[in-house]
């Protein structure tokens, strides 16, 4: 860990060798089976401890972090009202493998509703059809900077109730390109937040597809991701229950449940679980206590539920050794003083 290498190569004023090398040797971190992590200061972003945490690995269900933060910067960028917004559930959509929101090919729901399907059950159908919603918008326009104004948007009726909302319609043909349209987006924040270690192909995360990132890059695109109070919110949801509409117009009920068995335990606040056979179990948790807000991201654990033991043990190891180095800092300024007081 830096921070250990920094404390033992700069001389500290006061303190003898012994207790320098007692310092370090209790630095130590405990035993994480994650074949990389990291923890950042949840405010400033700022890398605290990690290890490995600039190796590129798969990220599984962590891409929907950045599908659902494109998502939000698209809506607002072209004026599309997610609680109004109806979307449906393509044929490619419904037919992923893997986690799922249990939508089924035509089903309609709000843009919103689909935001939690996404990151709750961490629904790969959710995440597809949001993705080939604005995927459809992104086609029709050259640059996300385009005011709403020039943007031409097909209306289509609300499935129940026949009132008319903004619906981009996504037919059979554009099905295929418009995740692909995007996923480049997505690609093209990533460069903007420089995630020199992030590549995304898909928005969802699949194991069938290489997205990978590392675990300082997901730090920094979460922290990002957490400053919408909005995605803040659904993250930090146990439950939640929606209204959708079924292909022939019928009305259906969806309730998910978080896949984060830590939230509203141990200062957890969110946000995301991933996990494929390659990708192995990760998380992204945000940690709080009454004066720090830390990021703990675990890539490939040794199994589910190590995750969860894993980011408690981090927490703690974290705070004491934050503790030690303010000790450190403390006695270094105590020490500086004493000197230039000697010197007057």
């Amino acid at each position: 860990i830096r921070e250990i290498n920094m404390l033992a190569k700069t001389p500290q004023p006061g303190l003898g060798d012994f207790d320098l090398k007692k310092i370090v040797v209790d630095l130590s971190p405990p035993f994480i089976s994650a074949k990389s992590w990291v923890i950042a200061d949840g405010r400033t972003g700022a890398i605290l401890f990690g290890r490995r945490e600039t190796d590129r690995r798969e990220i599984a269900s962590l891409t929907k972090i950045m599908t659902a933060y494109t998502a939000l910067q698209l809506a607002s960028c072209y004026g599309v009202n997610i609680y109004k917004t109806y979307a449906k559930v393509s044929a490619n959509a419904a037919a992923i493998k893997g986690t799922t929101a249990a939508l089924e090919e035509g089903d309609t729901l709000l843009i919103i509703d689909l935001l939690y399907g996404m990151l709750l059950p961490s629904g790969n159908d959710a995440a597809i059809t949001v993705a080939e919603y604005f995927g459809k918008i992104l086609s029709k326009n050259k640059s996300p900077n385009t005011t709403t104004s020039n943007t031409s948007f097909e209306e289509d009726l609300h499935p129940k109730t026949k009132t008319r909302n903004i619906l981009t319609i996504v037919t059979q043909q554009e099905i295929l390109t418009e995740e692909g349209v995007f996923v480049e987006e997505v690609n093209r924040l990533a460069l903007e937040l420089k995630l020199i270690n992030t590549n995304f192909v898909n928005s969802h995360g699949s194991h069938l597809y290489c997205n990978k990132s590392s675990a300082s890059d997901i730090a920094k695109f979460t922290r990002v991701a957490m400053m919408d109070s909005l995605f803040k919110d659904i993250v930090s949801t146990k439950a939640y229950e929606c209204k959708g509409y079924s292909k022939l117009g019928h009305e259906k009920t969806f309730i998910w449940e978080n896949t984060n068995k830590l939230l509203g335990k141990s200062g957890c606040t969110g946000i995301k679980t991933g996990m494929t056979e390659t990708a192995g179990p990760c998380l992204v948790t945000s940690v709080r206590t009454k004066s720090l807000n830390f990021l703990i991201v675990l890539l490939h654990s040794k199994s589910m539920d190590d995750r969860w033991q894993e980011v408690i043990k981090l927490k703690a190891w974290a705070l004491e050794r934050i503790k030690e180095v303010d000790k450190i800092s403390q006695n270094r300024k105590r020490v500086k003083r004493k000197i230039m007081r000697s010197l007057k």
